[in-house]
């Protein structure tokens, strides 16, 4: 068997795992065919994306940086950017994020996955009116994009502007996808600001028992209502 076959079924073996979610499997591929050739820029995509889903994101980061880094074109790049920006998003490094979704609008992939992302960038450095137009031109892109959606909700809530609205968007982006805790989280808080607390406590107490264990800011958004519920309480007291 040759080099380049034996790499090429590794890399199907690998794909195979990430397919039936056993990403640890698929990283025992992976890392066997980077020993046969260290600088293929393919298989640091595949160990990037297997190191992703391991929530190993430095690892990640490492082998898609190579693959931008590499002299010779390759196929996944604009993918690799893509996780890449995501991983620096969730690193709090929103300059070199931003840097790389910008870039892949400006090479011409209209991507409402793109747009979204740069919206949230914006939003969180502080950019409100251009986080709300990259929204916009995500939903334009593709109204089904329950993550534009739910972000655009989100972002009015925060602002405590448009609460209307927010609301609609947010239930558009659960209709998507009713079981994701971030969406959960996001029209719950969307209640609080209207003040209907006991919609808002429902929200968020279904976001929260859907959410990994160290989510921070469902647990604050769940303290937050629930306060604001005795509050309510101990008024109606007096």
């Amino acid at each position: 068997m040759t080099k380049e076959t034996k790499i090429r079924k590794l890399l199907e073996s690998g794909e195979k795992a990430l397919a039936e979610q056993a990403p640890e499997g698929a990283l025992e591929r992976f890392l066997e065919a980077v020993e046969i050739d260290p600088e293929n820029p393919e298989i640091h995509y595949y160990l990037g994306i297997a190191y992703s889903r391991l929530s190993r994101y430095e690892r990640a980061m490492h082998h898609l940086e190579r693959v931008l880094n590499a002299e010779l074109s390759y196929i996944n790049k604009v993918h690799a950017k893509m996780v890449l920006g995501y991983l620096y998003t969730l690193s709090d490094e929103y300059d070199r994020a931003l840097e790389l979704f910008q870039g892949i609008l400006k090479a011409g992939f209209n991507s409402a996955q793109a747009y979204a992302a740069v919206g949230y960038i914006l939003d969180r450095m502080g950019r409100f009116k251009e986080a709300v137009m990259n929204l916009y031109r995500a939903i334009e892109i593709d109204p089904d994009n329950a993550n534009a959606h739910n972000s655009l909700g989100y972002i009015y809530a925060e602002a405590n502007v448009n609460l209307d609205q927010a609301l609609e968007e947010c239930k558009k982006a659960l209709s998507l996808d009713a079981d994701n805790p971030a969406y959960l989280d996001s029209i719950g808080w969307v209640y609080y600001k209207l003040g209907k607390i006991s919609q808002a406590k429902s929200y968020l107490g279904r976001a929260l028992k859907r959410a990994s264990d160290n989510d921070e800011e469902i647990r604050k958004h769940l303290a937050i209502v629930s306060g604001g519920e005795a509050e309510t309480r101990k008024k109606g007291r007096t």
